[in-house]
């Protein structure tokens, strides 16, 4: 780390650039001077004092110090409030050199960092962090079309809602998020789970170009022309080479069919036997999504088709199973359409959050073991109050392992499902006992498919929990090539020993 420090100079010269020279300078050069001449003891006992003086400095009313007005606002962006850390600065830059900047500051004082798109991600530490710098891409808003719309330039600050809401008046959409708070670029860096997965694989795949910040502090291109093996490694290989300030993503129709049934958990196994001949039917047909998502109170199964073709046959297992009602009527619409429906619903009460996540082939013995322990485990807390666990599927084609193999992900070419225990929990001191649940789950679909062949290491990092050794599951030739890729691009290992957290090549085997 000593040896990629920047000197002041350095640091000062990178700020002017990030500044247009509108900013005078020498307040800064001076503070960093002075740092630069304690001793590394003196410099251990003061950062705070010179981090929290300079940033104002140089980034203005977008660097909020803690203490300080509207600093509680950007505090607690996260999701998941037990991810409502305490940094000393949150600073939100609006281009790529101001991003350098905010880069160049910690690597110069050695200070603990974090990257923040929409802060969705569950892990304590993942988006925030205690006591060091948060750089967070939230006045990064754009949605961008290219003079042909075949791509669009994404604004790391947006959530899919509003990404699709800005595509609707051009008829178009991008192969993103289904779920409307979810922030763009830690779903898309973790690989990113779409409506089109089965047409052009996940998210990362929709990717044309990464414009990426780099620990040398230049800024680059990452594309199939331009530094490939750094295109490659970010399209599921999250925060480890640089921070992404852009994404151009290629651009897809918009008219969808899709329909949301509840059912009652009494239909528990007529649909998990429908699901089996889902699994089926979508090797052959590559517009179908279905999105599973199961409490003790009801079953919500969304059925999305990516034409606009009515009661597609692929869903054809399900229709004849009785439901209470639908949560979306069935007929052609946007996908924006269906995204807003969906957010019509999503609580904005701050709550705590834990995921946990396994895959495998199509198991009916799976489906219904998880089941099985979730109900358990159910009972086990119900003495608590305010506490929801719910188990979801994500059926995923051979097809869309496929498209999916110019990643870094590491899947098998088969049939498959990725599978998410959520827990959702107001009260703080129930945590310890909502996870231990939440993880015995996992555990219990975990045994069933080691059992019964059917379990697949993969693990998709979005769902994974801060235990889960989440990138070991992407295989040992592909983990080598990342990390060569990583050494190329931060020799150093800024992002490997500064950054706070997050699925890191250096975490790998220690989790």
């Amino acid at each position: 780390m000593a040896a990629s420090a920047p000197s002041p100079d350095t640091v000062v010269a990178v700020i002017k650039k990030a500044n247009g020279g509108k900013r005078n300078c020498t307040a800064v050069e001076e503070i960093l001077l002075e740092y630069a001449n304690l001793s590394p003891l003196e410099q251990d006992k003061v950062r705070p004092l010179f981090v929290t003086k300079v940033f104002p400095l140089v980034f203005g009313d977008n660097a909020f110090v803690r203490g300080s007005d509207d600093y509680a606002i950007q505090q607690q962006v996260p999701w998941s409030t037990n991810c409502w850390l305490e940094p000393q600065v949150i600073v939100t830059p609006t281009t790529a050199q101001q991003v350098a900047a905010a880069l160049a500051l910690c690597i110069f004082f050695i200070i603990k960092f974090s990257i923040r798109g929409g802060g969705h991600l569950h892990n304590p530490g993942f988006n925030s962090n205690d006591g060091g710098v948060v750089i967070s891409l939230g006045q990064f808003e754009q949605v961008r079309l290219s003079e042909d719309k075949s791509t669009a330039d994404i604004g790391l600050g947006l959530r899919w809602l509003d990404v699709y809401e800005a595509l609707e008046p051009e008829g178009l959409a991008v192969a993103g998020g289904r779920m409307p708070t979810v922030g763009v670029p830690g779903l898309i860096l973790g690989g990113g789970i779409s409506f089109q997965n089965s047409q052009y694989g996940v998210g990362a795949m929709a990717v044309a170009n990464y414009e990426v910040v780099l620990a040398d502090l230049s800024i680059v291109n990452a594309n199939a022309q331009e530094n490939p093996d750094l295109f490659w490694a970010l399209k599921g290989g999250g925060p480890n080479f640089g921070i992404v300030t852009r994404m151009d993503m290629a651009t897809v129709p918009n008219q969808i069919w899709s329909e949301s049934r509840i059912y009652p958990p009494t239909a528990y196994n007529q649909l998990v036997e429908a699901l089996m001949e889902y699994h089926e039917a979508i090797e052959t047909d590559d517009q179908a999504t279905l999105i599973w998502h199961a409490t003790g109170e009801s079953i919500m199964l969304v059925y999305v088709y990516c034409s606009p073709v009515d009661n597609p046959s692929v869903f054809a297992p399900f229709y004849d199973i009785p439901f209470t009602m639908n949560f979306v009527e069935p007929g052609i619409r946007s996908i924006y359409d269906l995204v807003q429906a969906v957010a019509s619903v999503v609580s904005s009460e701050p709550m705590l959050h834990e995921f946990r996540t396994m895959s495998s082939r199509p198991s009916i013995e799976v489906y219904k073991a998880i089941e099985n322990a979730r109900a358990e485990q159910v009972l086990a807390l119900q003495d608590l109050k305010n506490v929801t666990l719910t188990t979801v599927f994500q059926p995923m084609s051979s097809l869309a392992m496929k498209q999916s193999a110019s990643s870094p992900l590491g899947l098998e070419p088969a049939g498959q499902q990725w599978f998410l225990a959520m827990g959702d929990w107001a009260n703080a001191a129930d945590e310890e006992r909502v996870r231990a649940a939440v993880k015995n789950i996992v555990d219990v679909a975990e045994k069933v498919a080691r059992e019964n062949g059917a379990y697949l290491d993969y693990k998709y990092s979005n769902y994974a929990a801060r235990d889960q050794d989440a990138l070991a599951g992407y295989g040992e030739e592909n983990i080598e090539r990342m990390r060569r890729v990583a050494r190329k691009y931060d020799p150093f290992g800024v992002f490997q020993n500064l950054q706070g957290g997050g699925w890191l090549l250096s975490k790998i085997g220690s989790v």
